[in-house]
C-alpha cells in the first residue's frame, strides 16, 4: 500500500488540489488577521475557520475522484487495497494544509508581540479531524457510484452542514455540540476535552467505514447486476459492522458535551496601574499598554465634566461586575463602556424606574446621546468602518457636536443631563 500511496501522492491532479487548498488556507486566515495576529488562542482557531469551505471542497474532490476511479468487480477489506491508499494519500494531503496553516500563524503570531505560549492543540487537533472526517466521507459517498455529479454534490452539502451546524459555539448553545470550524478562540474559552475527543473519535469511526464502504458498495452493485455471491460469513459481517460504525459515530454526535465551555480565570492576572485598573487575560497582555493609555484619557474627561469611573474594570470572563471586551475595533468597546459609566454618574439612577413610564426612553435615549459625545472624547476621533450602533443614537448629530466649539458642545451636554436628572427625580423624588 505504502507504494500505492507514494503514487497516488504524485498524482498532478491531486497536487494541484493540494495547491488550490493550501491557497484558499492561506487566502482565508488573510482576511481576518487583524483580529487573530498576537493572540495564540484566537490564531489556533484561525486555523480551522477556513474549513468551512475547504472541508466540503475536500470531501467533493474525494468524492469525485474515487466515483472517477475503475472499480474492480471484487473489493478486499484491507490496509493493502487501492482505496485504502488513495484515502491515505488525501489524508496526508489535508494533514498537509493544516499544517501549512498552522505554521502560519504561529509565525505571525511570533512576529506580533505575542506573550509567550504557542497554538492551541485543542483547536488544530479539532480542525485536523475535521479536515480527515471530509475526505473519509468523500471516499465513502464516492465508492458507491453513480453520476459522476451527483456523489461530490452530496458529499459537499453533507460536510458543509456537518461543519457548521449551530454555529453558535458559545457553552449555553443547545447545538454548540454539532459546532466544528467558526470557533472564535477568545481567551474566556477553552475547548473541552471531552468534545475534541469525541471530534477525533467521529473521524475515526467514520475512516473505518469508509475503508470498508468499497468492499459493500462492490457486493451490492453485484447483487444488482445479477452476481451470486457464495454464503461468507464475512459479508454478514462486513455489513452489520459498517451500520454498528454508522450508529457509534451518529450516536457520538449527539452526546458528546459542547465543544466550547468557559475558561477558569488564572490565578495571576495583568493589569494596568492606571486608575481605573484595567485587567485582561493573559493572552491580551500586549494590549495592556493601548489600554492604559485609554483609560487615563477618559479619567481626563470624566474630571472635565465632573464624573466618576468605576475602580476596576475587567476584560469579560474575569469578573462578574463591569466588563469590556478586549478584541475587535481597538480599544473602542473598552472606552464605550468607560463614556457610558461616565454618563450613568451625572445623573444616577438611586431607585427602580418605571417600566411602563415614558420618561425612561427619555433618560436612555439622552443617556446614550451623552455617552456617545464622551466616547468621541476619549478616542479624540469618529467611529471607525463596522463599529455598530447598538445604542440608536445620532451619530451624525453626535459627530457634529463633537467638532462644534466648547460652548456649544457643554451646553449640548448640559441639557441631555438635565433631561436625565429631571427623570431621576420624577422616580426617585
Amino acid at each position: 500500500m505504502r507504494r500505492v500511496a507514494a503514487i497516488e501522492l504524485r498524482r498532478p491532479a491531486l497536487l494541484l488540489g493540494w495547491g488550490l487548498l493550501v491557497a484558499g488556507q492561506l487566502w482565508l486566515m488573510l482576511t481576518d488577521i487583524a483580529e487573530w495576529r498576537g493572540i495564540w488562542p484566537m490564531a489556533s482557531a484561525a486555523v480551522g475557520a477556513p474549513w468551512a469551505f475547504l472541508g466540503p471542497a475536500a470531501a467533493g474532490l474525494s468524492a469525485y475522484d474515487a466515483v472517477r476511479r475503475p472499480r474492480p468487480a471484487v473489493e478486499t477489506l484491507g490496509w493493502r487495497t487501492v482505496s485504502s491508499a488513495m484515502l491515505v494519500a488525501r489524508m496526508i494531503l489535508v494533514a498537509g494544509v493544516v499544517a501549512v496553516g498552522a505554521a502560519f500563524a504561529g509565525l505571525v503570531t511570533l512576529a506580533s508581540d505575542a506573550p509567550d505560549g504557542g497554538l492551541w492543540g485543542s483547536y488544530l487537533t479539532v480542525t485536523l479531524a475535521f479536515a480527515v472526517w471530509s475526505v473519509a466521507l468523500g471516499m465513502l459517498v464516492g465508492s458507491f457510484g453513480g453520476p459522476s455529479w451527483f456523489p461530490p454534490v452530496v458529499a459537499l452539502l453533507v460536510a458543509f452542514l456537518r461543519g457548521v451546524w449551530f454555529q453558535g459555539a458559545g457553552p449555553e448553545s443547545p447545538g454548540a455540540a454539532f459546532t466544528r470550524v467558526f470557533l472564535a478562540g477568545r481567551p474566556w474559552h477553552e475547548l473541552d476535552p471531552v468534545a475534541v475527543i469525541a471530534a477525533v473519535a467521529e473521524a475515526a469511526l467514520l475512516l473505518i467505514v469508509a475503508l470498508g464502504a468499497p468492499v459493500l458498495a462492490a457486493r451490492i452493485r453485484g447483487c444488482f447486476a445479477g452476481a451470486t455471491f457464495a454464503p461468507h460469513r464475512a459479508g454478514v459481517v462486513l455489513g452489520v459492522s459498517v451500520a454498528s460504525m454508522v450508529v457509534l459515530c451518529i450516536g457520538v454526535v449527539l452526546t458528546s458535551p459542547p465543544i466550547v465551555r468557559d475558561r477558569t480565570a488564572p490565578p495571576v492576572i495583568p493589569c494596568t496601574d492606571t486608575l481605573p485598573q484595567v485587567c485582561v487575560w493573559p493572552e491580551h497582555a500586549s494590549l495592556l499598554p493601548a489600554l492604559a493609555e485609554t483609560t487615563s484619557r477618559a479619567q481626563r474627561v470624566s474630571q472635565a465634566v465632573e464624573g466618576s469611573l468605576m475602580s476596576r474594570i475587567d476584560e469579560f470572563g474575569l469578573g462578574d461586575e463591569v466588563t469590556f471586551v478586549a478584541v475587535g475595533q481597538g480599544t473602542w468597546f473598552l472606552s464605550d463602556t468607560l463614556a457610558g459609566t461616565i454618563a450613568g454618574s451625572l445623573a444616577p439612577v438611586r431607585c427602580d424606574s418605571p417600566e411602563s413610564d415614558p420618561q425612561v426612553a427619555v433618560y436612555f435615549a439622552a443617556r446614550s446621546e451623552v455617552s456617545a459625545l464622551l466616547q468621541l472624547e476619549i478616542e479624540d476621533e469618529v467611529w471607525p468602518a463596522g463599529y455598530g450602533n447598538s445604542l440608536g443614537v445620532d451619530r451624525t448629530e453626535v459627530a457634529r457636536v463633537w467638532r462644534a466649539p466648547a460652548a456649544e458642545r457643554d451646553a449640548w451636554v448640559d441639557d441631555r443631563v438635565a433631561l436625565m436628572r429631571e427623570s431621576v427625580e420624577m422616580w426617585c423624588g
